[in-house]
């Protein structure tokens, strides 16, 4: 099977889509399965609510330097091939550093019942969302040349 710039895309909306239909289903659960929420904004005495939101922060940021750093690298490679299985490789690691701490602020939502884990895994399912690939981020970050951009644009053509 000849991969396309179409499939491609595709493929990786698809990974991404499962992520966040994943951490979206996972939160409704975890939210409906508490009935008696609160938003506990002084509770010192776990340790999670420090290592949550460093790690949501952290996550964060690691991931856009991590992401950054793959993407750059990828300015050697002379292949459309290559530049997109690093893109798609750097938006992967980038998707699971979000991930991880989304799934850790659900799991300590659930067993605390505080809502601040909720909001913080909401407002990295909202960063999520927004990490979306489209074409025109692949291409922009990739800086492709003329030539490979118009093997890009080429949607239905196989990928050298």
């Amino acid at each position: 099977m000849k991969l396309t710039p179409n499939g491609f895309i595709k493929i990786l909306s698809m990974i991404h889509l499962a992520l966040l239909i994943g951490l979206i289903v996972f939160l409704i659960i975890a939210y409906t399965q508490n009935k008696e929420w609160q938003l506990n904004l002084n509770d010192t005495g776990d340790i999670f609510f420090f290592i949550v939101p460093i790690l949501a922060i952290g996550g964060i940021l690691a991931g856009n330097f991590l992401y950054d750093k793959q993407i750059n690298a990828l300015s050697t490679k002379n292949s459309l091939r290559q530049k997109l299985a690093g893109f798609q490789t750097a938006s992967i690691m980038k998707y699971a550093l979000v991930e991880g701490p989304a799934l850790l602020a659900i799991v300590s939502s659930m067993n605390s019942g505080n809502l601040f884990y909720v909001i913080i895994a909401v407002a990295l399912v909202v960063y999520f969302y927004f990490q979306k690939p489209t074409k025109e981020k692949i291409e922009s970050h990739l800086k492709l040349n003329s030539e490979l951009k118009m093997q890009f644009n080429n949607a239905d053509q196989a990928i050298d």
